[in-house]
């Protein structure tokens, strides 16, 4: 009798877990989304993390696990290995027709883009005699932007230089920018007489418009760092400082260009709409030192000798240089190239190793100065 119920047990126990093989994983789904698309390097999101068991058999052991880039901190390090790579595991009880929300709090430290991916769901049989995984196609994908940083200033430096630029060129009429109609004189051009106006007033009458001062930058941002030594904090510095500017910049309606000597990157002339801003911001984070960079002289003289030849800058640009190699000769070949345009060179240098002497800003030409950006060892 003890032998039949002990093979009664093994059968139903058999056929269990034969069924549970191929049932255990039909219908349980799990979503991975971040709170934002997009965050700044220093701040905090969420990463939600959605299981639910659309059947009614529960799974009662049931292990969810992904895998991103070490930079996302997680606050719950439970069930979280680090090696290259961050893996996160969390075990959960599903019952029928159950949905299970967790909210991970995540610190993005550094700028990047990132994904949880590589998704699989694990889960034993009673007793843990076997287990079963399944590979899961999802992932979330989140933009951490470089981290701002103190520009005010470099901004000031800017703003002053932009106003040299604008009382030494003359104001122009926006045709968008009506004002208003009056009479005609011997002075103004043909093309501005209202016709419909002058009909009915039986006098020739013109159009008239406000003037405005057009205000731009072009950026060029060094990211080369092949030296013996590297200085990577400086490069991130390079990024942020560039960055932050870009942004107070347009915030400000100034136009602003943009140039990187990352391989094959794409030359940005001035403009001020939020699409492009958001273009610029993911570059900069998706910037990796693997993709290569061209040495900076020469990708200033690449971009003077050919593209800004065809295409030329506005008069009135202001043309800002970030780099932290700085030396004589990058120093005269920027001379070269950009000319009679205003140009501020920002140099971010470890604090007291700048490697100029004098004040921290000083000019290196009437239309050139130079602005040392001290920053500290970490």
């Amino acid at each position: 009798m003890i032998i039949l119920l002990l093979l009664g047990m093994l059968f139903v126990s058999t056929l269990w877990e034969l069924y549970y093989k191929y049932q255990w994983a039909k219908d349980v789904t799990v979503k991975l989304w971040f709170e934002a698309d997009a965050v700044y390097a220093g701040q905090e999101t969420k990463l939600y993390e959605v299981i639910e068991n659309r059947k009614r058999m529960p799974v009662p052991v049931l292990e969810v696990g992904f895998h991103t880039r070490r930079e996302l901190d997680f606050a719950d390090v439970e069930n979280t290995n680090v090696s290259d790579y961050l893996y996160k595991r969390d075990v959960f009880s599903v019952l029928g027709r159950q949905k299970i929300t967790r909210e991970i709090p995540v610190k993005c430290t550094k700028r990047g883009r990132y994904l949880a991916s590589d998704a699989d769901i694990t889960t034993h049989t009673l007793l843990y005699r076997k287990h079963y995984s399944k590979a899961v196609g999802i992932q979330a994908e989140i933009y951490v932007y470089p981290r701002m940083t103190d520009v005010t200033e470099i901004v000031t430096v800017c703003e002053r230089m932009l106003g040299t630029i604008q009382c030494a060129r003359r104001l122009y009429e926006d045709p968008f920018a009506f004002r208003t109609i009056r009479d005609y004189t011997t002075d103004d051009p043909m093309k501005t007489i209202n016709w419909k106006a002058s009909a009915k007033t039986g006098s020739l009458m013109v159009n008239t418009f406000d003037s405005v001062r057009s205000q731009k930058v072009m950026l060029f941002l060094d990211v080369e760092d092949t030296g013996i030594l590297k200085y990577e904090d400086l490069v991130e510095e390079s990024i942020a400082l560039a960055a932050t500017m870009m942004r107070r910049l347009m915030r400000q309606n100034i136009e602003v260009g943009f140039a990187l000597n990352k391989k094959d990157s794409e030359v940005f002339l001035p403009a001020n709409n939020r699409g492009n801003r958001i273009v610029l911001e993911r570059l900069l984070a998706e910037y990796d030192k693997e993709d290569g960079a061209e040495d900076f002289g020469q990708l200033v003289r690449r971009l003077f000798s050919d593209r800004f030849a065809n295409r030329p800058l506005a008069e009135d640009t202001l043309l800002v240089f970030v780099t932290k190699n700085l030396n004589g000769s990058l120093l005269k070949c920027i001379r070269e190239c950009v000319g009679a345009y205003q140009t501020l060179v920002v140099v971010p240098a470890y604090r007291g190793e700048g490697g100029f002497s004098g004040d921290t800003a000083q000019k290196s030409r009437d239309n050139i100065q130079v602005l040392v950006k001290e920053v500290g060892r970490t």
